[in-house]
């Protein structure tokens, strides 16, 4: 249990799950699909334009081969946030800043009712070129393209780090391990310190 506080409470966050039709009265409800956003931000003379931060720090986040349209992403690490929908590690950096790394974590299986039921579920499918997007409080809309897929051990933090000259963004999930990505064991519903963490990265386009 101590092993558990301790991971949530640190920037890598755990991916608890919730083992389908055991998560309370909560139901199961229609998926809806906003149309894909996949206009690029506007271009004066081949140079990206400069979005000002937005009041409303919360990003909406669509990934077309994930089926995840229009989610919410909030700015904030808690377990009961994750347990809604996606959410932004607080210390990593916005779309809208230069050389940022997006790091946004969601579950695996999730629970019902919510957007975070089976949210990444198909995240180890994805493959190098598949589009991410993110919209902020004002409309702008930064698109990615994925660049790398990999898995990394719970402690390794530097995942979540800006890389220097790179927008990016990254989709975090647990895996069962390092080397089992596609299982949905035991490990992936308690997230224990033998769980992987498996990181897609996308840079900006």
């Amino acid at each position: 249990m101590l092993v558990l506080l301790v991971l949530a409470v640190i920037p890598f966050l755990p991916m608890l799950g919730a083992i389908p039709g055991l998560s309370g009265n909560r139901v199961a409800i229609a998926k809806v699909e906003p149309p894909v956003f996949s206009t690029a931000p506007a271009m004066i003379d081949g140079e990206e334009t400069t979005y000002a931060p937005p009041e409303d720090p919360s990003l909406s986040l669509t990934v077309p081969s994930l089926g995840v349209y229009g989610h919410t992403v909030q700015d904030d690490a808690s377990a009961e946030a994750l347990d809604e929908g996606a959410v932004k590690i607080p210390s990593t950096g916005f779309p809208w800043e230069r050389s940022a790394n997006t790091y946004i974590a969601g579950h695996r299986v999730g629970y019902r009712d919510t957007e975070s039921y089976y949210q990444f579920l198909e995240l180890p499918s994805m493959k190098k070129g598949d589009e991410v997007i993110l919209e902020d409080g004002d409309g702008g809309q930064y698109v990615y393209a994925v660049t790398e897929i990999f898995a990394v051990e719970p402690h390794e933090t530097w995942v979540t780090e800006p890389v220097a000259g790179k927008d990016m963004v990254t989709l975090q999930t647990c895996t069962e391990s390092v080397e089992d990505w596609e299982t949905i064991g035991p490990e992936v519903m308690v997230s224990g310190p033998d769980t992987g963490r498996l990181v897609v990265q996308a840079e900006r386009v």
